[in-house]
């Protein structure tokens, strides 16, 4: 490690002397996720969606069905709110809920077709967002980016 990296890393431990907000990556990922989200909530607003139904639908667009506790590990988001957000995504016809075959403790989402045309909708709202903060950005710097962030999320996860 050079002496660089080094004083890069102290500087961003805040038990050091040396810590500063700005140095550290949590904070700098905390600003980006606030930002992120005000700028998808307008967007999403747009069009009649907010950020927990996006991401509900965007999960089940990739696995459908998926379980509400597989959905909430996925979206980082508690079990009791999963199910609400799951619940009126029926109400709105975009998800179906139904008793899951291998285990009737667990509830499966499934992606409605009319969910399905709502995930095209919102794809386009949050490809605005996506195209605009990365506009300046390199394919092979948004593939770094993802590898450093799994990476951290991977750590975190780590007992």
């Amino acid at each position: 490690m050079s002496q660089t990296d080094a004083q890069s890393r102290k500087r961003a431990d805040p038990a050091s002397s040396d810590f500063l907000l700005e140095h550290s990556p949590f904070y700098r990922l905390a600003q980006v996720e606030g930002i992120y989200q005000q700028r998808m909530q307008q967007s999403l607003k747009a069009v009649g969606m907010d950020l927990p139904r996006w991401r509900v639908l965007m999960i089940l667009h990739e696995k459908s069905p998926s379980t509400i506790s597989e959905i909430a590990d996925r979206a980082v988001m508690k079990l009791s709110t999963m199910t609400r957000v799951a619940q009126r995504l029926e109400r709105e016809r975009l998800v179906r809920l139904s008793v899951n075959s291998e285990d009737a403790r667990r509830t499966d989402v499934h992606l409605t077709d009319e969910g399905a045309q709502a995930v095209q909708t919102i794809r386009s709202a949050a490809s605005q967002i996506y195209r605009r903060a990365t506009e300046t950005f390199s394919d092979r710097e948004i593939g770094q980016l993802n590898a450093l962030l799994k990476r951290l999320t991977d750590a975190l996860r780590a007992p």
